[in-house]
């Protein structure tokens, strides 16, 4: 009798124990399938909302690109009968050159959204995109004095964005800091991923450092420090950062080098196109 109540005991929780490895499996299938679809979902909404923001800023910067070449060429000529002294009135040239430089600056930030749905989103490798932005901007058979530091965490989360607009932010940057270094120095890039999952991109170098009143100007489009830069590097990093819920900001001192800090949050949708 004790023989037939051990072995109907150990089968009860034999089969308990069964029940309960497979309750857990089944957990475990269920949290995948769960991650998966909101994976998926993320991909989708954020291919969809590249897509709208791409097809819209195309149609009105094609709308817009040939008044602005006329108007253009009506104050060239306006100017030039001036020179001749033919009757021109220079107020409204220079209005109408004033509004084509403005009209023009709003074409170019547009046509950066509408070159949105050139691409797709990936799941990035923060290390690896990290390592082939600096083979660009810093290949190793480059001889130069500067010195690249990485400072990089152990693990981060993969970023969900367009592997271009990533790669604009960080070779903008490392170029920046290559250019102010002038040949000689020290780059210092550092990745951190914090408690919330955010990933945290600093590049900072040790040249001469910004002036104070050019601090807040520094993402202005057109707006450079440098005798031949464009104005646009710094400027693009901060619209791709701020085009997936990021942040970029600025720490400098005179004689003692910049620090440029982006910061992308965990699972961000990038921000639709604003009408």
């Amino acid at each position: 009798m004790d023989e037939v109540v051990s072995e109907q005991l150990l089968l009860r929780v034999s089969v308990l124990w069964l029940l309960t490895v497979c309750c857990y499996g089944a957990q475990v299938l269920l949290e995948r399938q769960r991650q998966a679809v909101l994976e998926a979902s993320e991909f989708a909404a954020r291919e969809g909302q590249l897509q709208s923001a791409g097809r819209l800023a195309a149609e009105f910067a094609h709308q817009i690109k040939n008044p602005l070449a006329i108007i253009s060429n009506s104050a060239h000529s306006l100017q030039r009968s001036a020179r001749e002294n033919k009757p021109a009135s220079l107020s409204q040239i220079e209005i109408i050159q004033e509004e084509v430089a403005r009209a023009d600056r709003v074409i170019t930030q547009i046509m950066g959204y509408a070159q949105l749905s050139e691409g797709r989103v990936e799941k990035l490798n923060v290390v690896e995109e990290l390592d082939r932005a600096i083979s660009q901007v810093l290949p190793a058979a480059m001889p130069t004095e500067i010195v690249l530091e990485k400072r990089l965490a152990a693990h981060f989360p993969p970023l969900l964005m367009q592997r271009g607009h990533f790669s604009e932010i960080v070779v903008n940057l490392l170029q920046n800091a290559r250019e102010a270094l002038d040949g000689r120095g020290k780059i210092v890039l550092t990745a951190d991923c914090l408690r919330d999952h955010s990933v945290v991109l600093t590049v900072a170098d040790n040249g001469p450092g910004v002036p104070p009143d050019r601090v807040e100007r520094i993402f202005e489009a057109y707006f450079t420090t440098k005798e031949k830069g464009t104005g646009l590097g710094l400027a693009i990093v901060k619209h791709n950062a701020e085009l997936y819920g990021g942040t970029v900001r600025l720490e400098s001192e005179l004689g003692k080098g910049a620090k440029f800090m982006v910061t992308f949050p965990a699972k961000t949708v990038p921000k639709p196109f604003a009408t």
